[in-house]
Protein backbone atom coordinates (compact mmCIF):
# COMPACT_ATOMS: atom_id res chain seq x y z
CA UNK A 1 0.00 0.00 0.00
CA UNK A 2 2.61 2.44 1.11
CA UNK A 3 4.48 1.59 -2.00
CA UNK A 4 1.52 2.09 -3.98
CA UNK A 5 1.19 5.69 -2.60
CA UNK A 6 4.66 6.43 -3.30
CA UNK A 7 4.91 4.91 -7.10
CA UNK A 8 1.45 7.55 -7.32
CA UNK A 9 3.60 10.33 -5.90
CA UNK A 10 6.61 9.96 -8.03
CA UNK A 11 4.43 9.60 -11.22
CA UNK A 12 2.86 12.81 -10.62
CA UNK A 13 5.90 14.81 -9.95
CA UNK A 14 8.14 13.61 -12.42
CA UNK A 15 4.44 14.06 -15.14
CA UNK A 16 4.34 18.12 -13.68
CA UNK A 17 8.13 17.97 -14.52
CA UNK A 18 7.78 16.71 -17.46
CA UNK A 19 5.06 19.27 -18.61
CA UNK A 20 7.35 21.88 -17.39
CA UNK A 21 9.96 20.53 -19.64
CA UNK A 22 7.19 20.20 -22.69
CA UNK A 23 6.31 23.74 -22.42
CA UNK A 24 9.68 24.84 -21.96
CA UNK A 25 10.49 23.81 -25.82
CA UNK A 26 7.01 24.42 -26.98
CA UNK A 27 6.23 27.87 -25.67
CA UNK A 28 9.19 29.83 -27.92
CA UNK A 29 7.95 28.46 -31.20
CA UNK A 30 4.69 30.26 -30.03
CA UNK A 31 7.21 33.40 -29.92
CA UNK A 32 6.34 33.71 -26.41
CA UNK A 33 8.12 37.09 -25.12
CA UNK A 34 10.53 35.81 -22.67
CA UNK A 35 9.63 38.42 -20.23
CA UNK A 36 6.13 35.91 -19.76
CA UNK A 37 5.90 35.13 -16.01
CA UNK A 38 4.32 31.62 -17.20
CA UNK A 39 7.69 31.23 -19.41
CA UNK A 40 10.29 32.47 -16.87
CA UNK A 41 8.12 30.13 -14.41
CA UNK A 42 8.94 27.44 -16.30
CA UNK A 43 12.45 28.25 -17.09
CA UNK A 44 13.28 28.70 -13.29
CA UNK A 45 11.70 25.33 -12.73
CA UNK A 46 13.27 23.08 -15.76
CA UNK A 47 16.70 24.84 -15.15
CA UNK A 48 18.28 22.68 -12.49
CA UNK A 49 18.01 20.03 -14.86
CA UNK A 50 18.34 21.25 -17.93
CA UNK A 51 21.61 23.54 -17.46
CA UNK A 52 23.97 20.39 -16.41
CA UNK A 53 22.51 18.07 -19.77
CA UNK A 54 23.03 22.03 -21.56
CA UNK A 55 26.61 21.84 -20.54
CA UNK A 56 27.29 17.77 -20.87
CA UNK A 57 26.07 18.13 -24.59
CA UNK A 58 28.05 20.85 -25.50
CA UNK A 59 25.83 24.04 -25.64
CA UNK A 60 22.72 21.28 -26.61
CA UNK A 61 22.17 22.92 -29.74
CA UNK A 62 21.08 20.19 -32.51
CA UNK A 63 20.44 20.14 -35.90
CA UNK A 64 16.52 18.96 -36.77
CA UNK A 65 16.28 17.64 -40.57
CA UNK A 66 13.14 19.83 -41.64
CA UNK A 67 13.15 22.28 -38.81
CA UNK A 68 16.89 23.63 -38.54
CA UNK A 69 18.90 23.98 -35.46
CA UNK A 70 17.07 23.21 -31.86
CA UNK A 71 17.62 23.89 -28.47
CA UNK A 72 17.72 20.16 -27.69
CA UNK A 73 18.03 20.57 -24.05
CA UNK A 74 15.17 20.43 -22.78
CA UNK A 75 14.68 17.03 -25.10
CA UNK A 76 17.42 15.00 -24.11
CA UNK A 77 16.28 16.27 -19.83
CA UNK A 78 12.59 15.11 -21.25
CA UNK A 79 13.85 11.57 -22.26
CA UNK A 80 16.50 11.32 -19.35
CA UNK A 81 13.62 12.14 -16.80
CA UNK A 82 11.28 9.88 -18.38
CA UNK A 83 13.83 6.66 -18.33
CA UNK A 84 14.44 7.80 -14.46
CA UNK A 85 10.69 7.55 -13.67
CA UNK A 86 10.27 4.38 -15.67
CA UNK A 87 13.65 2.97 -14.04
CA UNK A 88 13.03 4.13 -10.65
CA UNK A 89 9.17 2.59 -10.40
CA UNK A 90 10.44 -0.32 -11.65
CA UNK A 91 12.71 -0.79 -8.84
CA UNK A 92 10.19 0.38 -6.20
CA UNK A 93 7.79 -2.45 -7.88
CA UNK A 94 10.54 -5.39 -7.54
CA UNK A 95 11.36 -4.22 -3.88
CA UNK A 96 7.99 -4.55 -2.80
CA UNK A 97 6.82 -7.32 -4.74
CA UNK A 98 10.06 -9.54 -5.70
CA UNK A 99 8.96 -12.38 -8.15
CA UNK A 100 9.73 -16.33 -7.23
CA UNK A 101 11.68 -16.93 -10.60
CA UNK A 102 13.88 -13.72 -9.39
CA UNK A 103 14.76 -14.52 -6.23
CA UNK A 104 15.48 -18.55 -6.78
CA UNK A 105 16.26 -18.97 -10.56
CA UNK A 106 15.78 -22.90 -10.31
CA UNK A 107 11.97 -22.66 -8.60
CA UNK A 108 10.87 -21.60 -12.26
CA UNK A 109 13.58 -21.44 -14.49
CA UNK A 110 10.68 -21.11 -17.60
CA UNK A 111 9.99 -17.98 -16.30
CA UNK A 112 13.45 -16.68 -15.06
CA UNK A 113 14.69 -16.59 -18.32
CA UNK A 114 11.71 -15.65 -20.17
CA UNK A 115 12.03 -12.24 -17.75
CA UNK A 116 15.80 -12.04 -18.98
CA UNK A 117 14.45 -12.35 -22.45
CA UNK A 118 12.45 -9.93 -22.11
CA UNK A 119 14.51 -7.34 -20.93
CA UNK A 120 16.92 -7.93 -23.33
CA UNK A 121 14.05 -7.47 -26.29
CA UNK A 122 12.53 -4.30 -24.11
CA UNK A 123 16.60 -2.88 -24.59
CA UNK A 124 16.80 -3.30 -28.47
CA UNK A 125 13.34 -2.12 -28.79
CA UNK A 126 14.90 1.41 -26.91
CA UNK A 127 17.96 1.26 -28.98
CA UNK A 128 15.53 1.31 -31.90
CA UNK A 129 13.94 3.77 -30.58
CA UNK A 130 16.62 6.05 -30.06
CA UNK A 131 17.80 5.37 -33.66
CA UNK A 132 14.93 7.33 -34.84
CA UNK A 133 15.18 10.04 -33.03
CA UNK A 134 18.83 10.44 -33.78
CA UNK A 135 18.15 10.02 -37.22
CA UNK A 136 16.24 13.25 -37.39
CA UNK A 137 18.23 15.25 -34.59
CA UNK A 138 21.69 15.52 -35.19
CA UNK A 139 24.07 16.22 -31.54
CA UNK A 140 27.35 16.39 -32.87
CA UNK A 141 28.48 15.84 -28.98
CA UNK A 142 26.90 12.21 -29.14
CA UNK A 143 28.69 11.14 -32.32
CA UNK A 144 30.30 7.90 -30.25
CA UNK A 145 26.78 6.88 -28.98
CA UNK A 146 24.76 7.52 -32.24
CA UNK A 147 27.85 5.62 -33.66
CA UNK A 148 27.29 2.92 -31.19
CA UNK A 149 23.17 2.95 -31.69
CA UNK A 150 23.72 2.38 -35.51
CA UNK A 151 26.19 -0.29 -35.62
CA UNK A 152 24.19 -2.84 -33.05
CA UNK A 153 20.71 -1.58 -34.60
CA UNK A 154 21.75 -2.00 -38.57
CA UNK A 155 22.00 -5.43 -38.58
CA UNK A 156 18.64 -6.14 -38.35
CA UNK A 157 17.79 -2.73 -40.03
CA UNK A 158 19.35 -3.10 -43.55
CA UNK A 159 18.04 -6.73 -44.63
CA UNK A 160 14.16 -4.37 -43.67
CA UNK A 161 15.26 -1.71 -45.38
CA UNK A 162 16.14 -3.83 -48.44
CA UNK A 163 12.66 -5.16 -48.57
CA UNK A 164 10.23 -2.19 -47.59
CA UNK A 165 10.61 0.90 -49.30
CA UNK A 166 10.71 4.39 -47.95
CA UNK A 167 7.42 5.50 -48.17
CA UNK A 168 7.41 9.25 -48.79
CA UNK A 169 11.03 10.03 -47.92
CA UNK A 170 10.25 8.29 -44.40
CA UNK A 171 11.97 5.12 -43.04
CA UNK A 172 9.57 2.51 -41.42
CA UNK A 173 12.24 -0.36 -41.58
CA UNK A 174 12.22 0.43 -37.41
CA UNK A 175 8.38 0.24 -36.93
CA UNK A 176 9.01 -3.04 -38.29
CA UNK A 177 11.86 -4.73 -36.39
CA UNK A 178 9.85 -3.23 -33.14
CA UNK A 179 6.91 -5.36 -34.09
CA UNK A 180 8.98 -8.55 -35.89
CA UNK A 181 11.04 -8.25 -32.42
CA UNK A 182 7.59 -8.47 -30.45
CA UNK A 183 6.55 -11.66 -32.32
CA UNK A 184 9.94 -13.34 -31.67
CA UNK A 185 9.65 -12.77 -28.41
CA UNK A 186 6.25 -14.07 -28.17
CA UNK A 187 7.48 -17.53 -29.99
CA UNK A 188 10.72 -17.94 -27.99
CA UNK A 189 9.00 -17.28 -24.74
CA UNK A 190 6.08 -19.93 -25.44
CA UNK A 191 9.32 -22.09 -26.70
CA UNK A 192 10.91 -21.98 -23.50
CA UNK A 193 7.36 -22.31 -21.23
CA UNK A 194 6.87 -25.92 -23.33
CA UNK A 195 10.47 -26.63 -22.61
CA UNK A 196 10.02 -25.98 -19.15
Amino acid sequence: MIIAVVIRVIEILFGLFALALFLRVLLPWFKIAPTNPVLRFVITLTEPLVRPVRSWLGGGRAWVTGVGYLDFAPVAAFMLLWLAEALLVRLLLLIAFPPVWLLSPAADPARWINGVLGWVFQLYSFALLLRVVFDWIRVPRLQKFTTFLWRITEPVLAPIRRILPRWGGLDFSPVVAVLALSLLQMVLQGIIRSLF
